[in-house]
């Protein structure tokens, strides 16, 4: 396999795998969401699902790590490209990305980050 294709083939992976944890974010926060809302709706005590809601919230907080984990997977993957001479491939997607390297280098949540 041409270096170029497999710039090509690892960004569609990548691209995949990225939207598809976004996907189970923003799913994941809409079920937080219509608990909560039934809930309410239904006059029930905050008591009752809070167990559950709890759980949930646990999944978004995993799940939002996960992203971070790809933004930086991501980020590692582009300084591959250009280890393996592929810089010049577009493999962009159509997203649009933040000036600079368009990676923002953060921690995952409640992990301090050095200024």
């Amino acid at each position: 396999m041409k270096r170029s294709d497999m710039v090509l083939y690892g960004a569609e992976q990548l691209i995949l795998s990225e939207n598809a944890i976004e996907q189970a974010l923003a799913d994941t926060a809409g079920l937080a969401s219509s608990l909560s809302r039934m809930r309410v709706d239904s006059r029930l005590s905050a008591v009752i699902g809070q167990d559950a809601l709890c759980e949930v919230a646990e999944a978004i907080t995993a799940l939002t790590r996960a992203r971070g984990a790809m933004v930086r997977a991501h980020g590692h993957l582009d300084a591959v490209k250009k280890q393996i001479g592929c810089g010049a491939v577009a493999t962009g997607g159509g997203y649009q990305k933040p000036p600079g390297d368009g990676i923002v280098w953060e921690g995952a949540p409640g992990e301090d980050v050095a200024a």
